[in-house]
């Protein structure tokens, strides 16, 4: 009985460490690893070598990592100012992520505060810099960034599915 108590304990523990080292959770300061206002080299240690980098309209930079994962920079400097997902196998605590349902976010956070955008689409905000881009009654990408902007960019880059 103590062989299974002890390793119920351990198992239970393990999966905690899993879900505190948060390699694929989205929170309201990070997306798995990478937070805003990192270096370049700092999201390389956490996403891996980007994919491509695009020059981008308004001074931005954008670099495209593996896993569907977008950081923009405004372009001259080295701080991350937006993170985009569009990859399912990213979720906040209560299972709401790329490709989840868009009545799921309201229903997990019911004081996210939905946000109009351009052309009838939308984004629910949660606190200050969560935005979950709704397109076609689902969540096509999660961004993170401390403007309406970063809305507007998961709008227009990344989309779950595509």
């Amino acid at each position: 009985m103590r062989l299974i108590t002890a390793t119920t304990i351990a198992a239970l523990a393990a999966a905690s460490v899993a879900l505190a080292g948060g390699s694929h959770l989205i929170t309201q300061k990070s997306i798995g690893k990478g937070k805003l206002g990192q270096s370049r080299s700092a999201y390389k240690t956490v996403y891996g070598k980007p994919k491509s980098v695009d020059k981008l309209e308004g001074g931005l930079t954008r670099l495209n990592y593996p896993r569907r994962i977008a950081v923009y920079f405004k372009t001259g400097s080295n701080s991350g100012r937006y993170i985009v997902v569009a990859s399912a196998i990213y979720k906040t605590a209560k299972n709401v992520g790329p490709c989840s349902k868009a009545k799921s976010v309201k229903s997990a956070y019911p004081k996210a505060v939905k946000v109009n955008l351009a052309g009838g689409e939308y984004a629910y905000r949660l606190g200050t810099k969560l935005w979950f881009e709704i397109e076609s009654a689902k969540v096509a990408a999660v961004a993170l960034g401390t403007k309406k902007q970063a809305a507007w960019i998961a709008s227009n880059t990344l989309a779950c599915g595509s």
